[in-house]
Formats: C-alpha cells, structure tokens, sequence
C-alpha cells in the first residue's frame, strides 16, 4: 500500500509549504535576506525570517532550522502570538522530515493551542493536518482520521473547497489503510467531485489514481483500468512523468491479472521507460521486479535473469542514495544541536554579565552609606549569603550534571538504534542479492548456459566480498568510536602497501573493465598506523571501483611532499556533488 501513503505526504507538502522548492530557490532567499538589511516593521521582519527558513526547508534543512529559531526569538521579543506559532510550526515540521517524531507533534499542538488564542482558523486547520500527518506515518490511523475530520470542519466552515477536497481524499486513504473500501470509496467520489467542479487536474488525476486502487483491492479489474487509464489521459495532459511511470506499473499489475502477459509487459516497459526519463529509482526499481516476475511466468528465462540484475543494480543504488540520505540528515542534526549549544552558552555569559553588573551597583550602594555598624552587619550578612548561595550553586551544578548526563545517555540510545537501523538497511543490500541469485540458480539452474553460471558466481562472489567490507568497516569504527582501538605507529612500507590492495582488488576492478594503476616514486616509507592506513586505502579503491564508469582507469599514486608521503587515488566516475563535499 505504499501508494496510499505516499499520497498523504504529498498532500501535506502541497498544502503546507509557502514557496514550491524550484530552480529560482536561492535567488529568492538572497532577495528576502536583502529585505532583511531594510528598516521595515518588527513583524515583518519575523514573517521574512519565517519564509527564508521555508526556502531553505527543501536543500538545507540546518539553515532553516536557525531562521525559523531566529523567527521564534524575534516574536517572542515582540509578545507576537502569529509570529510564535508559525515559527514553533515550521520547527516542529523540520523536526519531523529528521525523523524526530515525538517533538514534532509536541510542537504542532504548542502551535494549534497559539492558533486557537488568535482564532486562525486557515493555521488551526492546517495544524490539525500536520497532527494528523504524523499519526497516520506511525500508523495510528484511528487518531489520525480524527485530526483529518476535524480539519475537514474547518475547511467546510471556511467555505475553502480545495483544502475541503484535500481533506475528504486524506480521510479516504486513511479508511482505506484501516480496511474500510466502502467509506474510502464514498471519500474519494466526495473529493474528485469537488475537484471536477474546480478543474483541479492534479487532484482529478490522483481521485482517478485513488479510485482505480479501490477498484484492485475488490478485484474489479475492468473498473480499476478505467480509472487508471482516466488519470494517464491527464497526466498526459499535464506532463506529469512521475505519476504517469507509477500509473502504468499499476496498469502492467491488472494486465499481470487478467492473464494479459505481452500487454502487462508492454505497460511495465513504458513505466521503466518513465521511471529514467525523470530518474526515481523507486518506480525503476518496481517496474524491474515486475518484468522480471512476468519474463519468468512467459518462460523467457534469460529476458528474466537481466531484468532481475537490473532489479539488484536499481536497489544497490537507492540504498546508496538512502544511505547517503541518512548520513546528511545526521549531519544535519548535529550541526543544529552545535548551533543550540552556542546560542545557550552566548546566553549564560551575557547572564552572567548582567548578575556582575548587579553585584558592583550593590556594593556600591553599600559603601556610602558610610557606617561602621551596619558595614559589619552587611559583612556578617554578605558572608552568610555567599555561604548558603555557594551551598545552593554546588548543588544546582550537580543536579544539572545528572540532568546532562541523564540527556547523554537518552542521546547515545537513539543515536544507537539510528546507527543499527542504518546498519540493517546497508546489510539487506548484499544479502538481497544473494538471495535473489540463489533463487534463479536454484529454479532455473538446467535453463542457464555455463557462462551466465560463471557470471552468477561472480556476481556472488562480489556481493559476498562487499559484504565482508561492510563488516571490516562496521569493526574498525565501532573499536575507534568506543576508544578501544589502540594505535601503533611503525616505519611502513606505503608503495608494498599499495601494491597489496592493487591485487586484492584487481579481481573486482577486472569484472567491470577496470585498470588499476599504481604511480609511486620507488619505495616510499612513512611512520603511521598500519591496519588505519590499510583501511583507508581499501575504502577509497574500493568505491573507485564500484563508482567508475566500465572500461575506465583508476591511478593510485603517492609520492614525497616535505616531511610526508601523500597518497591520492584517481578514477572517472560519477564524482560527488557540491552539496554532498561541503
């Protein structure tokens, strides 16, 4: 059902974002932080570092963390209700994109309870959309399908027949998570009919999309093609690619049910066809499984096995990508949670400041008064106040270590269960492969001619040798991040060094047409840790390797610089972008 719930977050970035992310993103950013150098309204200047955080959502999602934190400060400055809770709104939506749940929905209910104070009922009702959002995503659909109907009465008090339409559709995927196809069936006609009457080509094409699934799930084949084929007209119409390779996978899927094999394979081919023209590997990744199930069922067993390498190849490459994907948002994490920690230090030494400025007025104050009396009493008195206050102070600095220590350790076991959630999703890549190689030798072992056996068994051979460079990677870094690693610095060999992992990895390199070249000015000895540089070396060929274009060369050179060796490897692949470098 991943089509149903990947509808409802679309719905939810359409409804919620203020600027679409496009090509003129940083154009605009730069032309609002130029209106932040004018002299305009204070709560202008809040609505501006709110939008620019809204900019920055899709690409950068640190720097719109500190402007919507910079929003928050400036309304909270101003006593600005709207201000604060778009500004507490738009945290609690970026901490949800990081995954951090919880917070957000305490945060999406700190900003409906503001709404509510100021009777905003276009923000209530989009709050108690993002409430919602977050409900149905942990698969509380019962508490979701509350928050949407309550939306839903805003909208239709509003008169405001879009998000009213939206809303309808929203509750629909939801009755139709929770089994109910009837309700959900009666949600979605409610939906497109509005819809209908407003020209809304992109809501009419996703009611067709909804309508159609409604339709497979009851096994009403005939009625699910209409649908289908009623929201490819208007993708067709809109230019809309993406749908259009997700429609036509659901059309080979009827055609795949009717017995219609030749046809269900030429809707899967224009789906792959598709799912490249604009690059989503999900859709790719589908269409592949999908004609290599059908090449199978027509006995067509070679036209299979291909189908079925490029199934494994689409998948290394969108957990690639997720992987990738889960990195940045680590690192997107502790740059804010740095960013916090500056601006809560900034904020004790200017406090600290403020309680010395206090002291000497104080003082001050004391010493004119002149008497002898009542400078020892005040001495008497002053002693006994830092007494009880340094008693106070020690005491709150210990309950403040525990508290920090307790935060800590709450921070190390979700960073743990991230890091094995991560690690469970990068081992599932090789052992997919395995499993999916095993599974054609084992069906089709009698229809395979003894060369593609031999590329089977080097294929598996690779997924096997990835496999334990994971596990070598995953050991090096648990025993250097848990200071158990000992390092021992010895007068190492770098060009003998070299020359090993050059034949470790020509076996690999050799299967995609790959040289490996190694440049060395002779025998170059340096002082460092050997299993660190080793490791080092074998990361960097090995993902020259599995990222250079075929037939290609991949240079490792190392060569004297002063009082070092340096050590680079060159190959032709498909580089990294800036984003990712920075």
């Amino acid at each position: 059902m991943n089509y149903k719930v990947s509808g409802l977050i679309l719905f939810a970035f359409l409804i919620l974002s203020a600027v679409h992310v496009n090509g003129q993103k940083l154009k605009v950013i730069d032309s609002l932080k130029q209106e932040l150098t004018k002299k305009h309204a204070d709560t202008l200047v809040a609505s501006t570092l709110l939008e620019i955080s809204i900019n920055y959502q899709q690409f950068q999602p640190d720097s719109a963390m500190a402007y919507a934190n910079a929003c928050l400060k400036k309304s909270l400055a101003l006593n600005y209700t709207k201000g604060q809770a778009d500004a507490i709104l738009q945290i609690a939506r970026l901490k949800r994109e990081l995954g951090n749940s919880a917070e957000a929905l305490t945060g999406m209910f700190e900003a409906l309870a503001l709404y509510r104070q100021i009777n905003d009922q276009v923000q209530i009702a989009h709050s108690l959309n993002d409430i919602s959002i977050i409900y149905a995503n942990d698969q509380d659909y019962h508490k979701s399908l509350e928050y949407f109907k309550q939306a839903l009465d805003i909208f239709k008090q509003m008169n405001d027949e879009k998000g009213e339409s939206y809303a309808l559709n929203n509750i629909g995927i939801i009755y139709q998570e929770l089994g109910d196809i009837e309700k959900a069936k009666t949600y979605f006609i409610q939906s497109l009919a509005i819809k209908k009457k407003h020209h809304d080509l992109y809501g009419i094409s996703r009611g067709y999309m909804n309508l159609g699934t409604i339709a497979e799930d009851n096994k009403e084949l005939e009625e699910a093609l209409a649908y289908y084929f009623r929201a490819d007209s208007l993708y067709e119409a809109t230019n809309d690619i993406n749908a259009q390779a997700s429609n036509f996978t659901g059309i080979a899927r009827i055609k795949n049910k009717q017995g219609k094999i030749q046809e269900a394979k030429h809707y899967a081919r224009i789906a792959l066809a598709k799912g490249k023209e604009v690059n989503q590997l999900s859709f790719m990744l589908n269409a592949t499984k999908l004609l290599a199930s059908l090449e199978e069922k027509d006995k067509n067993y070679k036209a299979s096995l291909e189908y079925q390498k490029q199934y494994n190849d689409i998948s290394d490459s969108l957990n690639n990508e997720n992987h990738r994907a889960n990195l940045e948002e680590l690192k997107t994490k502790f740059n804010f949670e740095e960013k916090e920690r500056e601006i809560a230090l900034l904020k004790k030494d200017k406090e600290l400041q403020e309680a010395a400025a206090e002291r000497k007025t104080l003082l001050t104050y004391s010493l004119a008064a002149g008497i002898f009396l009542l400078l020892v009493v005040l001495a008497v008195m002053y002693f006994a106040y830092r007494t009880i206050k340094s008693k106070n102070e020690s005491l709150d600095l210990k309950n403040k270590e525990i508290e920090e220590q307790r935060n800590n350790l709450d921070t190390l076991n979700r960073e743990k269960d991230r890091f094995f959630s991560i690690l469970s999703h990068d081992l599932r890549t090789p052992l997919n492969s395995l499993k999916g190689f095993s599974y054609l030798i084992t069906q089709h072992v009698h229809a395979m001619t003894p060369e593609e056996l031999l590329e089977m068994r080097s294929r598996i051979d690779m997924s096997l040798d990835n496999l334990t460079e994971l596990l070598n990677n995953i050991l090096e870094w648990s025993m250097a991040s848990s200071q158990k690693r000992k390092w021992t610095f010895d007068k190492i060999n770098t060009t003998e060094l070299i020359a090993k992992n050059i034949s470790l990895y020509n076996p690999t390199a050799e299967n995609k047409g790959i040289k490996l070249l190694q440049k060395s000015e002779g025998e170059l000895f340096a002082y460092c840790d050997y299993h660190a540089l080793n490791t080092i070396i074998r990361n960097l060929l090995s993902n020259s390797i599995k990222f250079s274009h075929a037939e290609s060369d991949v240079t490792i050179t190392a060569s004297r610089t002063q009082n070092s060796i340096r050590i680079s490897v060159k190959d032709k692949g498909v580089g990294i972008s800036a984003e990712i470098q920075e």
